[in-house]
């Protein structure tokens, strides 16, 4: 494979700063901060959610007091009319019979209210008392992870400023290796879990280990500087004593 001295050391450069990249890509990935800040932000959706389930229950309760109380209401109306009408019977006893009766009905029907209304009220005083707690827990979330975000920020930055520093450096490296071998590059680092690289030695490829047979050694030599390792397809380097 054709390539300049330029070239192979570009390569070789790369492949050291690529490794170096996904390296601190890691340390980034595994600084405490990041997890605690992803498990406070569950917390905080899960507390979300109940406050949303809180908020609608409230909603629904309220309709539910509001209904039950114009059913009071209006029972309470029956009984004035009621009562009115025993009033006007003027000892009529089957009209008061019949309207004493009508109001003990009315008031069972009321006392049922009663109890269905201090029920519901109940439950929403509970939701009330609820919702300051939450909305403190919420608040005591924000400030755990804007903490967790500022120790991260620091920590961070220092291996975002030298991930930054190398991503320059790869850039200016890939332009002097050229476009064709760095896509060959590039398709085998994705492939090769970031090592596109290997060299000729000793007849053995120094990555993968694989022994190489004398015979494709000497085609490799022909191909001098760079071809691919027969085992496992990474661009290999052939050292000048090697060449064929």
């Amino acid at each position: 494979m054709q390539a300049t001295s330029d070239q192979i050391i570009g390569l070789t450069k790369l492949q050291h700063v690529d490794l170096s990249i996904a390296q601190l890509a890691r340390g980034l990935d595994a600084l405490p901060q990041k997890q605690k800040i992803a498990d406070v932000r569950a917390k905080r959706r899960a507390i979300e959610q109940k406050r949303e389930a809180l908020a609608s229950a409230r909603e629904q309760a309220e309709s539910q007091l509001a209904c039950l109380r114009s059913q009071d209401d209006a029972e309470a109306g029956k009984a004035v009319l009621a009562q009115q009408a025993i009033e006007a019977a003027s000892g009529d006893y089957r009209v008061v019979s019949a309207r004493s009766e009508e109001l003990d009905e009315i008031a069972q029907r009321r006392e049922g209210l009663a109890a269905r209304i201090d029920e519901i009220s109940s439950r929403l005083a509970e939701i009330a008392g609820m919702e300051p707690q939450i909305g403190t827990m919420l608040a005591r979330l924000d400030e755990r992870e804007a903490e967790l975000v500022e120790a991260y920020r620091r920590e961070g930055g220092a291996i975002l400023a030298k991930k930054s520093e190398l991503e320059r450096e790869r850039r200016v490296l890939a332009e002097t290796i050229g476009a064709p071998i760095m896509d060959r590059y590039e398709r085998i680092a994705q492939a090769k879990q970031g090592v596109a690289l290997c060299h000729l030695v000793d007849g053995a490829c120094n990555t993968c280990r694989a022994h190489i047979d004398p015979s494709r050694v000497l085609i490799l030599r022909s191909e001098y500087p760079l071809s691919l390792c027969p085992h496992c397809g990474r661009l290999m380097v052939v050292d000048r004593r090697y060449a064929g």
